[in-house]
């Protein structure tokens, strides 16, 4: 297909790079750094502590989306060392603030309005890998979706698809990134 490889990386992204191009300009740097995120997800950063304890490691970040790893743990992890479903839930709400984020070059107040999850099959014993992108930027509501796979094999074992409210700025408070608690 050509070009800059993102349908590569981040297949039908077409829409919101077109979005993007028309609101940021090529050489602008990131909103968010990886260094920066992954602050955020430490304890005591923008995030509630349980999500802190999921471990999640954030791999890459740019305008087109997102790359964050679960690593195996025993407390997400079931009989037989398959990983919760409970925690593939979490981990893409949470990877889909940063991906919304990234894309809005802000970080507003968002309300997670809907999250489905379809599990195709197990995670067993490894870490989990997701790739996450926003698919449509509404000015009160965004669209995104996260695949998941594991270290070990690129067939996707889960798909989740979100929508978030974005808060408008007269009502909601926008956090700064890089600022501590919520």
């Amino acid at each position: 297909m050509g070009g800059d490889g993102a349908h590569d990386r981040f297949p039908g992204s077409c829409t919101v790079r077109r979005i993007l191009a028309e609101e940021r300009t090529e050489g602008v740097m990131a909103f968010m750094t990886v260094e920066q995120a992954q602050e955020m997800l430490e304890p005591g950063g923008h995030f509630p502590s349980w999500v802190a304890e999921l471990g999640l490691r954030i791999e890459a970040i740019s305008a087109q989306g997102l790359r964050a790893r679960l690593p195996r743990a025993p407390h997400i992890q079931r009989a037989g060392g398959v990983v919760l479903g409970q925690a593939l839930m979490a981990m893409a709400d949470t990877m889909l603030v940063f991906t919304f984020a990234e894309a809005l070059g802000r970080l507003p107040s968002m309300a997670t309005i809907s999250l489905t999850t379809n599990f195709m099959r197990a995670a067993v014993d490894c870490d989990v890998i997701g790739q996450a992108r926003a698919l449509k930027l509404g000015r009160s509501t965004v669209f995104g979706e996260v695949t998941f796979f594991t270290d070990a094999d690129p067939a996707p074992i889960a798909q989740s698809t979100a929508a978030f409210a974005v808060l408008p700025d007269g009502n909601a408070k926008f956090t700064r990134v890089g600022a501590k608690g919520v």
